[in-house]
């Protein structure tokens, strides 16, 4: 099971390096436009990857607590740690402006800029992309998929509880979940953000195909694991929208063929090469601090080096130069890579154990 782990394990690295791709909208030959939507293959891959480790496990109250509160601790320190360095960037700011006197496009703690009071409180709590009187994507952007999968965890863990550990009652729950998510959020969504809502219809997915694996006995070559990849994503693109089709069913095939994959096959290989595997494990704090690296790199190559930005509404967008550019996202993202190391070392890892 262990090669099966590093190999989406890798997935979830290539997931993260979508999304910081991404998060440099520009003409960079390597901005992938739907990026973002990295962030549902983290779901689907956790509810696999939950399910897998813990649906045995959770047998009474107290295994949920300590389940819980190993997620605690396997995201809160991170969370933490970018949230008060987003306030100290928005601290130096201040201070950079006045000390300068300068006029910035946008003021730093400005409310329309996202950082309120109260959504530095969410932030604390976790609550940010769980009700709807606040800005999800407020301070750290990237942790609202934090505030949506901590709850979505608990929820796990005490549905696992409540039906004593029944898978088919589980998938029961679950799949009744996804299929009326329409009807079900025309209620929620009054209360709750649409974005929890489909964190968990993606986490609940996730959960169906660990079980669907479970109990596939076929192990895939790559010919095959080809094949059946190319069809996955033809019917996506033909067929998206109908059905009930959608990307993070897609993400969730992926997940399934990978995990099925010949341990000898040369693509399981390919994910199992230890720097991949290594990427993927310092992936989550890589997701947790590129936004803020990026903005700190714009505003050095903008003050120091006098590197002319284009402006959207007060956020620097490009240079205009697709070459310059794709070695802007390229240095942005080494240097994120080299302080998401030293994270997992000196945060993540820590507290982990």
């Amino acid at each position: 099971m262990k090669n099966k782990i590093n190999s989406l394990e890798t997935l979830r690295g290539f997931a993260a390096l979508a999304v910081a791709f991404f998060h440099y909208p520009s003409t960079s030959f390597l901005h992938i436009k739907g990026g973002h939507l990295g962030v549902y293959f983290f779901f689907a891959l956790s509810g696999f990857v939950i399910a897998l480790n813990y649906f045995d496990r959770i047998t009474n109250f107290n295994n949920l607590i300590k389940f819980q509160i190993k997620r605690f601790f396997r995201l809160y320190p991170i969370h933490i740690f970018v949230l008060f360095l987003v306030l100290g960037i928005q601290i130096l700011k201040l201070l950079v402006i006045n000390f300068f006197n300068l006029s910035p496009a946008n003021e730093p703690f400005s409310p329309e800029h996202w950082y309120t009071l109260r959504d530095f409180f969410h932030h604390l709590f976790l609550t940010q992309a769980i009700f709807n009187d606040g800005y999800a994507l407020s301070w750290n952007g990237a942790a609202w998929t934090i505030s949506t999968e901590f709850y979505t965890y608990l929820i796990f863990a005490l549905l696992v509880l409540m039906i004593r550990n029944n898978k088919f009652l589980f998938v029961i729950i679950s799949a009744t979940y996804i299929i009326f998510f329409d009807f079900i959020t025309g209620f929620t969504d009054l209360y709750l953000n649409p974005l929890f809502s489909l964190c968990l219809q993606t986490f609940f997915m996730g959960c169906i195909i660990f079980f669907i694996y479970e109990k596939i006995q076929y192990r895939l070559n790559d010919i095959l694991f080809i094949l059946l990849f190319i069809a996955a994503v033809s019917i996506f693109t033909i067929y998206e929208g109908y059905f009930g089709i959608h990307h993070n069913l897609l993400f969730c095939i992926i997940v399934l063929l990978v995990s099925i994959l010949k341990e000898d096959s040369f693509i399981n290989k390919f994910l199992n090469f230890q720097p991949l595997v290594y990427f993927g494990t310092i992936s989550y704090s890589f997701y947790m601090i590129h936004q803020s690296i990026l903005y700190l790199y714009v505003q050095i190559l903008k003050l120091i080096f006098k590197v002319n930005f284009l402006n959207d509404g007060g956020i620097s967008t490009n240079t205009g130069d697709p070459y310059f550019d794709t070695m802007i996202t390229i240095s942005y993202i080494a240097i994120s890579g080299v302080f998401a190391s030293i994270m997992y070392n000196y945060i993540e890892n820590k507290f982990r154990k």
